[in-house]
């Protein structure tokens, strides 16, 4: 969370807050009763599968009902490496005899535990992760459907539904808030690592992230194989807690349980997963004494009221999603709801100046190359409507071509076939050369191809800094190297006062500068621009054209502009092209070919014509 990402007090206080209240809480628990203590060594325990939850669901944005399959899984392994020989044959008949005469110490079996619930991760999320987004959820709750069915019915190896007992008890509530601390400190240091900024990215706009050279797939089975890691390790704990473990124990209701935690405290955030589990383990715990019977207010009292607990759990969900969707916390670290007045105390201005712009010099991250990046006979029909006809196009280095045309004329479609988006029926796209006609946008991005959108897609939930590093990040550039890359970029677009801004909540004009700053992070060849200057104003649109200007000469990448703007266009480009009903009109000088009289009767129209030549 530090190294020019987050301030280094933001990050200290994201760090210790979390620590503090997992030492709190042993301590509290320490100093009470024996059932009080084994109560809060549970919520310790579980709060080691909610941070392992967190690292994926909160970096992905993707929920997952099957992480209680891992700690399943590492509660089993820990259990059967550490049970005495005799219960083990008289439990586990068929177990195999390396194990059951292993009786490992606890330490061991959670280590083994956690490296065997990670591998089983990266299996089953090896074929989960290439599913849509939607489907990871649906595909994950079956896998703990099966997961639960081989332990319930695998008698002679897990015990079957009668479970495990006679387990060592081992985990005390010290054991338990060490554990939890780790648990911290390494969901914390992935998401502040190179790998977990480019989840995050894919969580706030998967579109943009692919156009940055981040695979959606490889970065989510990362975040849950440690997922899976962390649920084991939870799930060893609980089971060295309790000495017994039934299939039942990890199932569907604990399932439920430790999403309510996370979500209720706020996914997005390390500190939402500690405040979370705490606030959600105490109200159930007290709904949990009502239930048996409790005096309310001296002689007034309540029966037994069975199911209250999960009716309570219930309510708690639906009161956050309606009242407080981003949970407690508000998905933010510790640190960053510290430092919050200020930066809302700063407001940023709505467009940074030419002048600012032109300030300092920062690391040039534009790779040169000869060649150029060429369209030849690009054709694209959908349903029996013709896009694309035959398009013919060619970028050569250092130069700014303008892509005009009437609205529906193509040009959004073919910047789509250019960069990956969108496969062509016909035709083939070079670069440099290389036919890349069907690559990835990710992979077209790693070999010097960026570009921006129309809509801005700005990652709201990240910084200004963020946002741009996390570009570079996206093309394999190290955390490191990424912030210098950021902070030069931003500098030679003038927008270093809102770094530490909230992407989400900048002025439209500074989101479409972000998302250029974010493709020049990648270090393009050639940078392809879906009409930057859209609703700004005169001067607005003036002191984009110099800071465009100054990328041609300064990152020494070609400009393909797409903008309705013909001020835009001539100022900037040397070379336009129009097209008109999925076809080229004609390529030339902006001068030619605003005089065109195709493409005046097509596009800019008789008034716009006279006016020209006035």
């Amino acid at each position: 969370m530090s190294g020019g990402l987050r301030s280094p007090a933001s990050a200290a206080i994201s760090l210790a807050v979390p620590l503090v209240l997992v030492a709190l809480t042993a301590a509290v628990g320490a100093s009470g009763t024996p059932a009080f203590e084994e109560t809060v060594t549970l919520i310790l325990c579980n709060l080691v599968v909610v941070l392992g939850l967190q690292v994926f669901i909160g970096n992905s944005g993707v929920y997952s009902f099957g992480q209680l399959g891992f700690a399943a899984s590492g509660g089993y392994v820990a259990a059967l490496l550490s049970i005495p020989a005799a219960f083990a044959a008289l439990q586990t008949p068929e177990l195999p005899k390396l194990i059951a005469d292993a009786q490992l110490s606890s330490l061991l079996s959670i280590l083994i535990a956690a490296v065997a619930s990670a591998m089983l991760a990266a299996a089953v999320g090896w074929p989960l992760m290439r599913t849509s987004t939607l489907a990871i959820p649906i595909s994950t709750f079956a896998f703990l459907i099966v997961a639960y069915n081989v332990f319930a019915n695998w008698d002679p190896v897990t015990g079957g539904s009668s479970g495990l007992v006679s387990i060592p008890r081992t985990t005390d509530v010290a054991s338990a808030g060490i554990w939890a601390a780790l648990a911290v400190v390494v969901t914390l240091v992935f998401k502040g690592s190179a790998s977990g900024y480019r989840l995050q990215a894919t969580r706030e706009d998967e579109v943009a992230a692919r156009s940055i050279g981040i695979g959606l797939m490889r970065e989510r089975l990362i975040a849950f194989t440690i997922s899976g890691m962390l649920c084991g390790i939870g799930g060893a704990l609980e089971v060295h807690q309790s000495g017994v473990l039934s299939p039942d124990t990890f199932y569907f209701a604990a399932s439920v349980t430790t999403i309510t935690m996370l979500v209720v405290g706020g996914a997005g955030s390390v500190f939402g997963a500690v405040v979370g589990t705490l606030a959600v383990a105490t109200v159930n715990e007290l709904l949990r004494n009502f239930e048996e019977g409790a005096h309310v207010l001296g002689p007034v009292s309540i029966g037994e009221t069975p199911g209250l607990a999960a009716i309570g759990l219930g309510l708690i969900l639906l009161a956050t999603m309606v009242a407080l969707p981003q949970g407690l916390t508000g998905g933010r670290e510790a640190g960053e709801i510290a430092s919050s007045r200020r930066r809302l105390r700063s407001r940023a201005p709505s467009t940074p100046s030419a002048a600012k712009a032109a300030n300092g010099a920062g690391p040039r991250p534009a790779r040169g190359s000869a060649g150029s990046l060429r369209a030849e006979g690009i054709s694209l029909a959908f349903s029996g409507l013709n896009v694309l006809r035959e398009i013919e196009l060619e970028l050569s280095p250092g130069e700014a071509l303008g892509l005009i045309g009437p609205n529906g004329a193509g040009k959004t479609t073919l910047v789509n076939v250019l960069s990956g988006f969108q496969a062509p029926d016909s035709g083939s796209v070079l670069l440099d050369g290389v036919d890349v006609t069907g690559w990835s946008p990710a992979r077209l991005a790693r070999a010097g191809l960026g570009r921006t959108f129309q809509a801005g897609l700005p990652f709201a939930g990240l910084t200004g800094m963020e946002s741009v590093a996390v570009g570079a990040m996206g093309v394999g550039v190290g955390r490191r190297r990424a912030v210098e890359v950021a902070a030069g970029v931003l500098r030679r677009l003038g927008l270093s006062e809102q770094a530490q801004s909230p992407a989400g909540l900048q002025p439209p004009g500074s989101q479409r500068l972000l998302g250029i700053a974010r493709a020049l992070a990648t270090g393009p060849r050639y940078l392809l621009l879906d009409e930057p200057a859209a609703g700004l104003n005169d001067e607005e649109r003036r002191e984009l054209v110099a800071i465009l200007s100054g990328v041609v000469e300064d990152f020494g990448c070609a400009i393909l502009l797409i903008e309705h703007d013909m001020n835009v266009v001539m100022d900037l480009c040397s070379r336009a092209q129009v097209l008109d009903g999925g076809g080229t009109v004609v390529v030339g000088s902006p001068e030619e070919v605003q005089a065109h009289p195709a493409v005046v009767e097509a596009y800019l129209g008789t008034s716009y014509a006279a006016g020209a030549h006035a």
